[in-house]
C-alpha cells in the first residue's frame, strides 16, 4: 500500500526537541480535527488549528488533516526519523521539514487603568452570554453574586469559585489542595471543565502576576504525584505552569492586558468557540483570574 507523506504548516518551537528527546511512541487518542500521539511522558497534537496554534501542535492543512486522521489509528506505533525531520507512522509519514516555527508571545499588564478598562469590557461580553459552562456557571448570575446585587446564595461549584479566589491570595497550602482537588479532573471530555478553568487562571496570571510559587507547585504536585486528570489535560497544565499557551488564549490574556479593543470581540469569541465547552470554562478561568488580581490590588 502507498504511504504518503504530508507536510505540515505549523509546528511549536518546543516540539522539534521533545522528538528528538523522545524518539518513538505510538498514537494516543484519534479525534475528528486530528489527534494525540504520545511520546514518552509528553503529548504532541498533530491536526487542524481550529482551536489555535498548540503550544505542543504540529499543525496541518484541513485537507492534509482529513488524510492523516483517516490513515491514523489509537495504538499506532510512531517513529521519530531525525534525518528527514518527519514522523512515521504505520499509514502515513508526516514532516515538519516545510513548516513554519511558531512561538505564542504574551503580553505584560502594565497599568490599573488599563486593567479596569479591560476588565470593564470583559464583564459586558460575558453578560452576554446565556449558556453555562462545563461547571454549570452562569457568567451573569455569578458576577451578580460576586459583587453581591443578587439575594441569591452561591450554589454547585460557585462557593469553589471563591474558595479558589481566597486561595490565589492565600499561603494556606491546605486550602490550595482543597480547592484544586475539586476542580481537577472535574467534568466531562479529553480536558475536563475544571482543568480548563484552572488554565484560565494561570493565564491571566501570565501576564498580571498575582499568583505565588506555592500555587504553582501545588498544581505540579497533584498532576504529576496522581492520576488526578486526563493526559490530555495534564499536557495543557503543563504548558500553562511554563507560561506557555494555545494562541486562542494567548490572544485573549494579551487583549485583556494591553487595553486593546480592536479586535476584542474576534479574540473573546474565539476563545469562546473552542471545544463543546472548553473555550467557555477557560474564559471562566480568566474572569477568576481577574476577580483575584482586582481584589489583591
Amino acid at each position: 500500500m502507498y504511504k504518503c507523506t504530508l507536510f505540515v504548516e505549523d509546528y511549536s518551537y518546543l516540539v522539534p526537541l521533545l522528538l528528538y528527546k523522545k524518539g518513538n511512541g505510538l498514537v494516543h487518542s484519534r479525534f475528528s480535527n486530528g489527534f494525540n500521539i504520545k511520546m514518552g511522558d509528553s503529548l504532541v497534537f498533530i491536526g487542524n488549528n481550529k482551536n489555535g496554534l498548540l503550544p505542543f501542535g504540529i499543525h496541518l492543512r484541513e485537507e492534509n488533516t482529513i488524510r492523516a486522521v483517516s490513515s491514523v489509528n489509537n495504538g499506532d506505533s510512531v517513529i521519530w526519523n531525525s534525518r528527514t525531520n518527519s514522523l512515521e507512522l504505520p499509514g502515513v509519514t508526516i514532516s515538519i521539514e516545510k513548516g513554519k516555527s511558531f512561538k505564542n508571545e504574551l503580553t505584560t499588564l502594565t497599568s490599573k487603568n488599563k486593567f479596569n478598562t479591560s476588565f470593564e469590557r470583559f464583564c459586558f461580553q460575558l453578560n452576554q452570554i446565556q449558556d453555562q459552562t462545563g461547571l454549570d456557571v452562569s457568567f451573569k448570575e455569578f458576577l451578580n453574586k460576586f459583587h453581591g446585587t443578587g439575594e441569591q446564595k452561591m450554589l454547585g461549584a460557585e462557593p469553589y469559585l471563591i474558595m479558589l479566589i481566597e486561595a490565589t491570595m492565600s499561603s494556606d497550602e491546605s486550602l490550595m489542595e482543597k480547592v484544586l482537588r475539586y476542580f481537577l479532573g472535574r467534568g466531562q471530555g479529553l480536558t475536563p471543565s475544571g482543568d480548563d478553568m484552572i488554565v484560565g487562571l494561570l493565564a491571566f496570571d501570565a501576564v498580571s502576576p498575582f499568583l505565588s510559587t506555592c500555587f504553582y507547585d501545588k498544581i505540579s504536585e497533584l498532576i504529576e504525584g496522581e492520576s488526578i486528570t486526563t493526559d490530555v489535560a495534564r499536557e495543557y497544565l503543563r504548558y500553562a505552569l511554563k507560561q506557555e499557551y494555545s494562541s486562542t488564549v494567548s490572544e485573549m490574556v494579551n487583549a485583556l492586558a494591553s487595553g486593546d479593543t480592536s479586535n476584542f470581540e474576534k479574540v473573546f469569541d474565539d476563545l469562546i468557540g473552542v471545544g463543546h465547552s472548553s473555550g467557555m470554562d477557560t474564559v471562566l478561568g480568566i474572569l477568576v483570574g481577574m476577580l483575584a488580581f482586582r481584589t489583591k490590588n
